[in-house]
This record gives C-alpha cells, sequence and structure tokens, in this order.
C-alpha cells in the first residue's frame, strides 16, 4: 500500500468517526458542520469556526449555551474543523496532482 493510499485510509477512518461516529450531536449536524451549514446559531458558528474561529466571542459561546450542551457544541466544533482541514488537505493534493501530472507519493 503506498503512503497516500494508507494516510487515505486513515483520514476515511478519522472521518467516519467524526461525522458518523456514537455523540451527542446527530450524524446530520456534524456532516453539516463538516459542510460550514447548519440552522441558526449553531449553523453559523460551524462557519465561523471553518473561516475564522479565532473570532469566536464568549457572547457567541454564551448564546450557543442557552440551546445546546457543551457537548454538542464541542462536537460541532470539530466537525466543523474536520471539514475545513479536509478541504484544504484535498485542494493541496490536487494541486500536487497538477502540479506532477497525477503522479502520487
Amino acid at each position: 500500500m503506498s503512503r497516500r493510499a494508507s494516510l487515505q485510509a486513515a483520514l476515511s477512518q478519522l472521518e467516519e468517526t467524526v461525522l458518523r461516529g456514537p455523540g451527542e450531536a446527530s450524524a446530520a449536524v456534524r456532516a453539516a458542520a463538516a459542510r460550514g451549514e447548519g440552522d441558526g446559531l449553531l449553523g453559523a458558528y460551524a462557519q465561523q469556526v471553518q473561516v475564522a474561529a479565532y473570532r469566536v466571542t464568549s457572547e457567541q459561546m454564551t448564546a450557543l449555551q442557552t440551546t445546546h450542551s457543551d457537548d454538542v457544541i464541542f462536537e460541532v466544533t470539530v466537525a466543523a474543523s474536520f471539514g475545513a482541514a479536509k478541504a484544504r488537505l484535498d485542494a493541496g493534493l490536487a494541486a500536487l496532482d497538477a502540479a506532477f501530472d497525477g503522479e502520487t507519493a
């Protein structure tokens, strides 16, 4: 198995765990967060985590905590972070593939 294939297998396992494993937030909510989507404050929070997590305020967290448990907020944070990281990884790998005519490492 190539190095890229083994890393892809590990990434797939991580994705399965983060998005579809057991949790307080539903799999649908976590999948939406990974895409930077969702409803209401939680969806806006997921999008902000993906774009500019450093701008999340204590007021936003307090508002989220009025309707969602800390576990749900944590799981959405992880899913949104994973989705953003995976999108960046995919873009980087696509650029490398294009630069090296599709050769894999």
